[in-house]
């Protein structure tokens, strides 16, 4: 069983960004803000996985 929930995802990406964090890994910390993004738009927009990972890196990008 492969589904996850966005809440599941979203501390997953907490966990990434603290990580990258610490460990002065930008790639890392980065990735688990985009996973956080995504977490929340599954939840508030319902989008699917894909669309929000998409979504979610877009609106990362652009906050640069």
């Amino acid at each position: 069983m492969t589904d996850k929930s966005p809440p599941l995802e979203d501390l997953k990406g907490k966990a990434k960004e603290a990580w990258g964090t610490l460990g002065n890994d930008d790639a890392l910390s980065d990735e688990g803000e985009i996973q956080q993004i995504a977490a929340r738009l599954e939840k508030e927009q319902g989008l699917g996985a894909e669309e929000a990972q998409r979504q979610a890196e877009k609106i990362f990008h652009d906050r640069r």
